[in-house]
């Protein structure tokens, strides 16, 4: 994400990315979703996931395309 936030700040006008970092979480797209034992549970999971997705991959997206002064929208 640094490389791809650094020949967008350098090669385009755009100051806006979209990530697509929550996808998975939102969408259920793990291997381990699979096996849940219903549906419950993998809401439940998924919503914990994004709870917490402020301090792991949206904060790698976020501290990676600040360092090029770009926006990075994660869903």
């Amino acid at each position: 994400m640094y490389l791809l936030s650094r020949y967008i700040k350098e090669k385009t006008d755009s100051t806006v990315i979209f990530s697509g970092e929550g996808a998975d979480e939102v969408c259920q797209g793990y291997i381990y979703f699979r096996d849940a034992p219903d549906a419950s549970a993998g809401d439940k999971e998924s919503r914990r996931l994004l709870s917490d997705i402020y301090m792991y991959d949206g904060l790698r997206a976020d501290r990676t395309t600040a360092a090029h002064r770009s926006l990075a929208i994660c869903y």
